[in-house]
């Protein structure tokens, strides 16, 4: 058993997690204002996709906290981050840059695209022995599929 890799993963995930939960209840507490940002980055329908947005950063960031459904609740906010980045980082980038270089600094730099290895990183490793999937049986049970 490597307590170190467990560890680490532990820590990505309540970092993570912490961070969608937050930004989700942000969002859930202030839906016209989310709806009118994702109207603006031309993200359609903009009411229903703000409110499944905002309830799945609060839900699927809790899992990841919890290490419960580890690797699909780190799936599912990295399809929440491929939304980010072709809805809003990659056209604010390619508006900023006027140069290659200067695109791909923008866009390497911008935390969706952080956030969306981290995520995919987690959603391969899964949730390491410090998870309540671990005494559930849920990894093992996934890992046999």
């Amino acid at each position: 058993m490597d307590t170190s890799r467990d560890l680490w993963l532990v820590v990505a995930r309540a970092s993570v997690g912490v961070m969608f939960f937050i930004s989700g209840w942000g969002k859930a507490a202030n839906p016209k204002k989310f709806a009118a940002d994702f109207a603006a980055w031309g993200i359609p329908e903009p009411d229903l996709a703000s409110t499944a947005t905002a309830w799945a950063e609060l839900i699927l960031g809790a899992l990841l906290v919890l290490g419960l459904l580890t690797r699909l609740a780190a799936a599912g906010l990295a399809v929440t981050m491929v939304g980010a980045i072709y809805y809003s980082v990659w056209p604010a980038a390619t508006e900023a840059s006027t140069t290659a270089t200067g695109f791909l600094s923008q866009f390497f730099y911008s935390p969706e695209w952080l956030l969306l290895l981290v995520l995919l990183a987690l959603a391969g490793a899964g949730p390491g022995r410090f998870a309540l999937d671990e005494p559930f049986g849920v990894e093992a049970r996934l890992q046999r599929r």
